[in-house]
């Protein structure tokens, strides 16, 4: 019996203890958009002292529910806050940069008698979506046996550049050549942003005959430097087809 009523005052006060159960922070974020960070923390029977907000160890948000005011900020490049819906728990970034991309980190501290303090870290990357789907041009409406169907695909601007991808009747365009005995050639351009699939414009030619022969590639006007942060540009791509086997095909966009 002894050792049973000491066993739950031995673990008791460890499920007491102070800790950050989770660090609420968007592993991408949108250049035109405001976005929030939470900061969810459990004190158990500690009082708490402070919450502060890093990004990249540099401090730049601080509260203290004992000061006057409770809330302290520190300018940092890239960190605006609005501070109508900033509070213990959570802080609302506006205006973002792409220097607002970094490592964030909440720091939670109790008062006496313990002064406990934990902490967690998540990263996040401010991305610059494009505004409109990528525009496919230079498709003509019809095409002969034999001729070569060479169309180019530029998306708007956007940070990184993204991967501009063509697909033909769904199958992406390889270095391999291939037939497809389908009689509509669907021809799309695809532009991918850190795996994510974008707007997207679609080109749906439609032959009177029942086989296809592709060859060339598409080819990227640019290349990403990763290690320079440059303001986002319009990404362009080429693709060229060759009708191989049949008379006439009639474009259409959606």
């Amino acid at each position: 019996m002894k050792f049973i009523s000491w066993l739950p005052s031995f673990f008791f006060p460890l499920t007491l203890a102070l800790k950050i159960i989770d660090v609420l922070v968007p592993r991408y974020a949108d250049l035109k958009q405001s976005v929030i960070l939470g900061c969810n923390f459990d004190i158990g029977h500690g009082k708490l002292y402070s919450v502060k907000w890093y990004k990249d160890d540099h401090e730049f948000y601080r509260f203290i529910p004992e000061d006057r005011p409770t809330i302290q900020v520190f300018h940092l490049p890239g960190i605006i806050l609005d501070l109508s819906h900033c509070n213990m728990r959570k802080i609302t970034l506006s205006n973002l940069t792409l220097q607002t991309s970094g490592i964030y980190r909440c720091e939670v501290s109790t008062d006496g008698p313990k002064f406990e303090m934990v902490f967690k870290s998540a990263n996040m990357n401010v991305l610059e979506y494009p505004e409109g789907n990528p525009l496919i041009e230079g498709v003509l409406n019809r095409y002969a046996v034999g001729d070569l169907l060479s169309g180019n695909c530029t998306s708007s601007k956007s940070y990184p550049q993204p991967l501009m991808t063509w697909y033909v009747n769904g199958v992406q365009v390889e270095k391999d050549h291939f037939q497809g005995p389908n009689e509509e050639l669907d021809l799309t351009c695809e532009a991918s942003l850190i795996q994510e699939q974008l707007k997207w414009r679609k080109m749906i030619v439609i032959q009177s005959l029942t086989q296809s022969y592709t060859e060339n590639m598409f080819l990227e006007k640019y290349r990403n430097n990763i290690n320079t942060i440059n303001p986002g540009k319009h990404m362009s791509t080429l693709v060229a087809l060759f009708v191989a086997s049949f008379t006439h095909m009639i474009v259409h966009e959606t």
